[in-house]
């Protein structure tokens, strides 16, 4: 590898794990009610003021030994772990994209995508103004997606032309459409628990995650991150999951998983080769509805809190769509 690409990406890793300082203020200060901007950085338990030496990403927690320069209380490894993350991130993005404007968004949405995943995590709390940014952020990229695509288009040989497969397939309206669809899908698959269970199986914040994710990646994609997330929270709970449905025989919830897996990939694999637009909307609603049962089957579990081990369920859905921006 050449020195000057391995300077390139220490630089690049170097920005990275600087915002991941930021986007540490941002998670505490949402908790506290804070401005981001003011007060300047200070320890949370002693509330002094820290020295710019302090704040140099990853390298202050080490040399500080992890603990404060002023009280000697410990700081949080939550730190230097979302600054190592968010700079490993912004190298993937940097290959991924290169120097593109797309390169700006990406960046954009994965901070946004870790601030809400930590939250989650600490305090089970999605704040509505990180999950309107991330609608908001995936709106300006639609438009600008289209914008480039209409300027091709003009200065192709065939011209630009406004047509019904054109309105339909814009990268805008797939946006649009995709906010419908991520609250759609959540929030029957949310309310889905007040039959089962007579609560939410899924926090208000996961339905607002899904509308970012769905203004972000579009219709189709959505619906494969959706699927991708139940993947991911499985792998956090999948030896007790199993272990628990095995132990009390319920094969059904086993096999309408498989299927709905299977079925996901399927669907990922051949939706750009599908042309016909009513029969890629019928092939989404059969996922929609076999990821949906699943759901129901695993719901049932929660009139039974033996069932299952709970976690929040926006680090899964924070996760896919990473894997979909960095894939």
């Amino acid at each position: 590898m050449p020195i000057s690409l391995i300077v390139l990406i220490l630089f690049i890793f170097a920005i990275g794990a600087v915002i991941g300082s930021f986007l540490n203020v941002v998670i505490l200060r949402a908790f506290s009610g804070e401005s981001i901007v003011l007060p300047p950085s200070k320890c949370p338990k002693c509330h002094n003021k820290l020295k710019w030496w302090h704040n140099i990403p990853i390298l202050s927690y080490l040399l500080l030994r992890g603990k404060c320069w002023f009280c000697k209380e410990k700081i949080s490894i939550q730190y230097p772990i979302i600054e190592f993350i968010t700079g490993a991130i912004f190298v993937a993005i940097f290959f991924k994209y290169g120097t593109r404007i797309d390169a700006i968004f990406a960046a954009i949405i994965a901070s946004l995508l870790i601030v809400i995943s930590v939250t989650d995590i600490k305090e089970r709390v999605v704040f509505d103004f990180h999950t309107y940014s991330l609608v908001g952020i995936g709106l300006v990229y639609g438009i600008y997606l289209t914008v480039i695509q209409i300027i091709y288009a003009h200065n192709s040989l065939y011209g630009f032309s406004i047509t019904t497969d054109w309105l339909i397939h814009n990268p805008l309206t797939s946006s649009l459409l995709g906010i419908i669809a991520g609250i759609i899908i959540m929030e029957i698959a949310a309310r889905t628990g007040y039959l089962l269970a007579g609560t939410r199986a899924f926090g208000e914040g996961d339905t607002y995650i899904a509308a970012g994710l769905g203004a972000v990646f579009g219709l189709m994609d959505v619906l494969v991150i959706l699927a991708l997330s139940v993947a991911i929270q499985l792998l956090f709970t999948m030896p007790v999951f199993l272990k628990k449905l095995i132990n009390k025989k319920e094969y059904s919830v086993l096999i309408s998983l498989i299927i709905f897996f299977v079925y996901a990939g399927i669907f990922y694999l051949l939706q750009n080769k599908i042309d016909n637009i009513i029969l890629l909307t019928i092939a989404s609603v059969i996922l929609a509805l076999i990821g949906l049962f699943a759901c129901w089957k695993i719901i049932k579990g929660l009139k039974d809190p033996d069932n299952l081990t709970y976690l929040p369920f926006g680090p899964a859905m924070a996760i896919a769509g990473l894997i979909m921006l960095l894939i």
